[in-house]
C-alpha cells in the first residue's frame, strides 16, 4: 500500500473513533449537551388552613407571603351551623365593593370573569373540604363566601402571593354583643329590634299613665 493509501486509512480510523465517542453523530455548532438522569428540583408546596366561623367570618382572614408558582394544599373547616364557601376570586389587586349584591357576588365568582383561583364548599358544623391549586405570580386577591348574604355580613378576606398585603386593606368588622360575636348586618338588626322594643314599651307606659284614674287628696 502506498503512502497516500496509508494516509487515507489513518484518516478513516480517526473518523471512526470520533464517531464512536460522539455517539454516532458529530455535535452541530451551538448545540449544548444536556446531562441526563441528574437530580431535579423538588416542587414547592404550601399548606393553607382556614375555618368558617359562626360570626360570618374566616379564621384567619388574611394570608401573606404565600409562595408563588407552588402547589397550595387547602383545608377548609366549617365551625358554624351554616353552609359556606371559600372562594378566591380570580381578579388580582381589586377590592370587591361592599355594595355588591348576592347576585353580583355569584356572577363575579362563577360568571364571565376569570375563574376563581380556588373554590371549596362546606355544608355545616364539622364538615371539612380539601383541595389544591397552583399559586400565581406575585399579587394579592380577595376571597369570599358566595352563599347568599354572607359577603354582605362581612365574610371575606385577602391572600397575597410572594408579597405582603397592602397596608390600606381593612379586615371585616366584628361586633361583640353579650359575649357572642356577630357580623355588622346582624348587629344592625339586633340594634333595630332593641330600639323597636324600647319604643313599644315607652308608648305602652304612656298610654297606661293616661288611662290611670286621677285621685284627689281627701
Amino acid at each position: 500500500m502506498g503512502p497516500r493509501g496509508r494516509a487515507a486509512l489513518r484518516s478513516g480510523a480517526v473518523l471512526a473513533v470520533l464517531l464512536l465517542v460522539g455517539g454516532g453523530c458529530p455535535l452541530t455548532a451551538g448545540a449544548v449537551a444536556e446531562p441526563s438522569g441528574g437530580p431535579t428540583a423538588a416542587a414547592t408546596t404550601f399548606t393553607l388552613s382556614v375555618t368558617a366561623t359562626g360570626d360570618y367570618g374566616y379564621q384567619p382572614d388574611a394570608f401573606q407571603q404565600v409562595p408563588t408558582n407552588a402547589t397550595v394544599s387547602v383545608t377548609f373547616t366549617d365551625d358554624s351551623e351554616l353552609a359556606h364557601t371559600f372562594t378566591i376570586i380570580g381578579v388580582e389587586g381589586w377590592v370587591i365593593p361592599s355594595s355588591f349584591s348576592p347576585t353580583q357576588i355569584d356572577n363575579l365568582a362563577y360568571g364571565d370573569t376569570p375563574p376563581p383561583l380556588f373554590n371549596a364548599n362546606v355544608t355545616g358544623s364539622g364538615d371539612v373540604a380539601t383541595g389544591s391549586f397552583e399559586s400565581p405570580a406575585d399579587g394579592w386577591y380577595e376571597f369570599v363566601c358566595t352563599v347568599s348574604g354572607h359577603f354582605q355580613n362581612g365574610m371575606y378576606g385577602f391572600i397575597a402571593f410572594g408579597e405582603n398585603l397592602p397596608s390600606n386593606l381593612t379586615s371585616p368588622a366584628r361586633v361583640e354583643i353579650g359575649g357572642a360575636t356577630i357580623g355588622p348586618v346582624q348587629a344592625a338588626a339586633a340594634a333595630a329590634v332593641v330600639l323597636a322594643g324600647g319604643l313599644v314599651y315607652f308608648f305602652w307606659r304612656r298610654r297606661r299613665s293616661k288611662a290611670a284614674p286621677a285621685f284627689s287628696a281627701g
